[in-house]
């Protein structure tokens, strides 16, 4: 029987899975649709959601020219769903259902943590055995005036890894700590400062007031400047690097008297600019720039790789980013994406590691912008490599 839901008619189920239940209907366009949706029960399970908006996350990045483009996706609402064209010549909403089902039980409680993580691992790890659909190329199509350069030598894509939504990176507390101790040492040296020299007012001819209204300032100056020294890192704000290099993953780089904003945070190991139209943010050791009303987004960040940075860090790091897989070069220490398929969106991902004085670290970034705006994110892009390029030792 059919029915109509939100802005859907002739809204019919399909296909129930346990949890899952994947409806058919028609769009206010009238175009024919797939929506895949929790169950009520289900939709109050985060584990359950997590799982949902994961897998979708996948679905985005993995989306090639044989798959249905997705259309809504609200994984906010109490009951979350995903809205998917249906086209009898592409795969549609079922994808993403047949790799829910192998990721983890249809019914029943999900495992959270780590062990859920080896679990979904090992899931993907059976079902793309088991599955011999092509993988989505990792790159643009040869050809495209924007995309992602062609560097000799690069290696052919993998099939994508496991998608892992890394939580936000809680901001240092170290700063703030700081600046607070200094703020109270030079108020103590104030007010002793002032005592000292009322003290002292009675009887110019006492000199005694001098020596201590000197140790008093040299106390309060010794103070914060011990403090800037242990922060040193912390509170160093990079310069932006005229003399950085010109190289690109694709588009093309800032123009000459083209308006851009530069961006630079304390603490950061590098500069970046960003179009004149973007807002900046720091969250952590992340910076958000939007325009157009937040309908564009571009996102950059950095993290320090421990030690030598081995491969396995490198790559739990790269496959933490959205839009995988990405295409990598120069011997694994750059990689890029570029997605397409959703109509009126550009969306891509950038990583680049770098071998700086004082360790390893990962410049990366990635955007969710209108169309018309690729070209500034592929200048974005390369501005973040070559600014990060230039701290390499």
């Amino acid at each position: 029987m059919s029915r109509t839901v939100g802005p859907y008619s002739d809204v019919a189920t399909a296909r129930v899975e346990g949890a899952y239940e994947l409806c058919e209907g028609s769009d206010e366009g009238g175009r024919p649709v797939q929506i895949l949706t929790l169950g009520s029960t289900s939709s109050k399970d985060p584990a359950r959601r997590g799982l949902l908006s994961d897998t979708v996350a996948w679905a985005y990045a993995t989306a090639g020219p044989e798959d249905a483009p997705i259309l809504v996706a609200d994984l906010e609402a109490e009951q979350p769903y995903v809205v998917v064209l249906k086209d009898p010549r592409l795969r549609g909403a079922d994808r993403i259902m047949d790799r829910l089902l192998a990721l983890g039980p249809a019914t029943g409680p999900l495992p959270v943590g780590p062990a859920a993580a080896a679990q979904r691992a090992a899931h993907q790890l059976a079902a793309a055995q088991r599955s011999a659909a092509p993988a989505s190329p990792a790159g643009p199509a040869s050809g495209s005036p924007r995309g992602a350069a062609n560097f000799a030598g690069s290696p052919p894509p993998m099939s994508p890894p496991v998608v892992i939504i890394a939580p936000p990176k809680k901001r240092s507390q170290l700063v703030p700590i700081l600046v607070g101790i200094g703020s109270v040492v030079v108020i103590l040296a104030l007010v002793i400062g002032v005592w000292v020299l009322l003290s002292g007012g009675d009887d110019p001819a006492d000199s005694s007031a001098e020596p201590s209204d000197t140790t008093a300032a040299g106390g309060a100056t010794e103070a914060p400047s011990e403090a800037a020294e242990d922060g040193a890192p912390e509170n160093e704000v990079p310069q932006w690097d005229p003399e950085a290099p010109q190289e690109r993953v694709g588009g093309t780089l800032f123009e000459e008297g083209q308006e851009t904003r530069t961006v630079a945070y304390a603490g950061w190991p590098f500069a970046f600019r960003v179009p004149d139209g973007f807002s900046c943010s720091e969250v952590g050791q992340t910076a958000v720039c939007t325009a157009d009303a937040g309908d564009s987004k571009i996102t950059v960040g950095w993290e320090a790789c421990a030690g030598n940075c081995p491969t396995a860090a490198r790559d739990a790091m790269r496959e933490a980013l959205p839009y995988q897989p990405l295409q990598e070069f120069q011997n694994g220490d750059i990689g890029v994406s570029e997605r397409t398929q959703v109509s009126g969106r550009w969306r891509g991902a950038l990583s680049v590691f770098t071998e700086a004085e004082d360790g390893v670290f990962h410049a990366w970034s990635s955007v969710d912008v209108a169309d018309f705006r690729s070209d500034e994110c592929w200048q974005v892009f390369n501005d973040v490599l070559n600014q990060a390029a230039a701290k390499a030792v």
